[in-house]
């Protein structure tokens, strides 16, 4: 496909020329010529005939939206049309987690970058706890794989370019738990758990070196602060020096400081919202200054009605808000797309009712980083589809997100099926059985009660995934997502001889059938043992591709206990089945259920997304 760009702006040159290898088009004198027009923030209008394309825009991302919906029709086979789209959120983008091991290297991130500038989004933030060079900090990030000043600003370029503004997201209270690990810092920092001891001068100075250094690094004039879920705000060592104070007050006290020093930088302070509004701050109300921002985060809900409500709560609180909802890739390896898509027709359906104009999707990894990074393109996509839309049709929203990623809407689903089985009807639940079965020690089995009342053949199940994600690995132009897809298919390979081996080994023993339990050995612990590192050098291979080298050396510990467990256990079952020991004792205790809370229409599968808790009942850390 050709297009001419004599007649644009110079700063549209590279980035078309980079967009143009991604999506498939070339500068070319012959070309359609292209035109923008400067225009409202608020609207992106597309006139396109056989000769000349003409876009009027607000900002620049929406312009490379503009062009790519031209492919987009070209490719169908449509040159001539006049499409005008309302843009109901001017600040719209992603947040990507590098603070969980996963720290998005430069070259995925520009990858990303490129990528939000031709769906129309304008932000992305990098979620960083302690992953940045800290001058006079050393211990900031400590073999945590942090981004230098250099690398920061060398995104912050790129971005720059594709009219994408770059966002640091950081943490000034709590959440500080890998800088506190190391106990120089958690004696000069620390007021209990991972709060910071906002009291402390020492505290003061390292939250004015971060929001000062932050701030001549990014160009962007806005920096998220965090200061979410300090459940423990002045109950440790704060107290001890200064008594016990209302959270309020000293919350309000630590606003007034924050803003004092974003003020001093040029920069506009964004805030979680919960310690404002939930239980935490329930000993007194405190107003968010007018000049910051409060951030409504919630992705755990499907109504509209429900966000409608909170907005409106949130608004008692600040006449700036704004909403981050999520595209849920943090409840294991495998992404819950079903409850992104429920969850955030909702949600950014209440943000235009209401007139939130500020949003972003999360995509959080918690506890060490396990899904592919590339899970949450997913969710970005459908964010950047009702930035243009009022309403987003699931037929609409699968031809984005096949145009954007190259990967079906279908392909993208079937990745949550390692954990959402066919059988059960609610699509949206939060179920982890494909995460908890991986971790289960074969021989403490604390899943048995749940495993049991999976409905179904859920080995056939994962024997079709397998061989689906196989397939799909071979269509795959993306490099990211083919290793990802490359990934499920080996993970599935793998779950097929795991997902209830526990519970056959726990039942074969309680009837003391030996050829039972030589059965299970034969044709799941074998199996299994012999397919796990298969998965570990897929998954390795994936994350090699979008993050640094950092962190995967967790993912890598867990799944070496993984094997060593199973051939333990294989070790331990066959000394029983030849007499060496007449009992195993793990094995003789009767299964309890694990937690209380059950999803509706789920039975006893349950959510529970501790990977080394679901390993194991003994203590893991000290």
């Amino acid at each position: 496909m050709e297009f001419s760009f004599k007649r644009l702006p110079e700063r549209f040159q590279k980035p078309l020329s980079i967009l143009g290898e991604r999506y498939h088009f070339i500068e070319s004198a012959s070309g359609r010529e292209i035109e923008f027009i400067s225009g409202d923030e608020n609207h992106l209008k597309i006139c396109a005939d056989e000769h000349k394309i003409v876009i009027t825009c607000g900002f620049d991302a929406a312009f490379y939206r503009g062009v790519c919906t031209v492919v987009q029709y070209a490719q169908k086979g449509t040159t001539e049309f006049e499409l005008e789209e309302e843009v109901w959120f001017p600040f719209n983008g992603l947040m990507v987690d590098c603070s969980r091991n996963g720290v998005m290297n430069i070259s995925y991130a520009k990858e990303m970058i490129e990528i939000l500038s031709a769906m129309g989004l304008n932000v992305m933030m990098l979620y960083m706890e302690d992953v940045y060079e800290l001058e006079g900090y050393s211990y900031f990030g400590y073999l945590r794989g942090r981004y230098s000043k250099e690398e920061l600003k060398e995104l912050d370029d790129y971005a720059y370019q594709f009219g994408v503004e770059l966002i640091p997201c950081i943490q000034t209270l709590a959440h500080m738990d890998q800088f506190l690990y190391w106990e120089e810092m958690a004696s000069k920092y620390i007021d209990l758990d991972n709060v910071l001891n906002v009291g402390s001068k020492d505290v003061k100075d390292l939250i004015e070196n971060i929001i000062t250094q932050l701030s001549n690094t990014f160009r962007s004039k806005r920096i998220h602060l965090g200061m979410d879920e300090a459940y423990n705000l002045g109950r440790g060592k704060y107290a001890d020096e200064h008594g016990m104070r209302k959270k309020s007050d000293i919350m309000r006290e630590h606003l007034e400081f924050i803003l004092s020093i974003c003020k001093k930088n040029g920069v506009r302070p964004i805030i979680w919202d919960d310690m404002f509004v939930r239980e935490y701050a329930a000993d007194g109300k405190v107003i968010i200054p007018d000049d910051m921002d409060l951030m409504y985060w919630d992705y755990y809900n499907n109504t509209k009605k429900h966000y409608i409500e909170n907005i409106k709560v949130r608004k008692n609180f600040s006449n700036h808000v704004m909403f981050a909802g999520g595209a849920w890739k943090w409840t294991g390896y495998a992404p819950h797309h079903a409850k992104t898509f429920a969850a955030t027709n909702a949600s950014l359906a209440a943000c235009k009712e209401e007139g939130i104009k500020e949003v972003m999707t999360t995509a959080w990894a918690d506890d060490g980083c396990e899904c592919p990074i590339s899970a949450m393109l997913f969710g970005t996509v459908l964010f950047a589809e009702h930035g243009y839309k009022k309403e987003v049709s699931e037929e609409e929203f699968s031809e984005k997100l096949k145009f954007y990623t190259g990967m079906s809407f279908e392909e993208f689903m079937k990745q949550q099926e390692i954990d959402i089985y066919p059988e059960y009807e609610e699509k949206t639940a939060t179920v982890t059985p494909g995460k908890y079965g991986f971790y289960e020690d074969p021989l403490y089995s604390m899943f048995v009660y749940h495993t049991r009342d999976a409905k179904g053949d859920i080995t056939v199940h994962y024997q079709n995934l397998a061989q689906y994600f196989e397939k799909s690995a071979e269509n795959q132009k993306n490099e990211a997502l083919k290793a990802a897809q490359e990934f499920y298919a080996y993970y599935c390979d793998f779950m097929r001889y795991k997902w209830n081996l526990g519970l056959n080994i726990y039942d074969a023993y309680q009837k003391k059938d030996n050829k039972a339990i030589l059965d299970v050995i034969e044709k799941q612990l074998v199996p299994a043992i012999e397919r796990i590192d298969k998965v570990r050098l897929a998954r390795q291979k994936e994350w090699n591709i979008t993050n640094k080298i950092y962190g995967f050396e967790v993912l890598d510990v867990r799944m070496a206990g993984i094997k060593q467990r199973m051939e333990t256990a294989k070790e331990v079952l066959m000394q029983y089945i030849n007499g060496v020991i007449d009992k195993i004792e793990p094995l003789e205790e009767e299964r309890l259920p694990v937690v209380p809370y059950r999803e509706k229409g789920m039975g006893e599968v349950i959510h529970y997304n501790r990977s080394l808790r679901a390993m194991t009942p003994g203590k893991v850390v000290w």
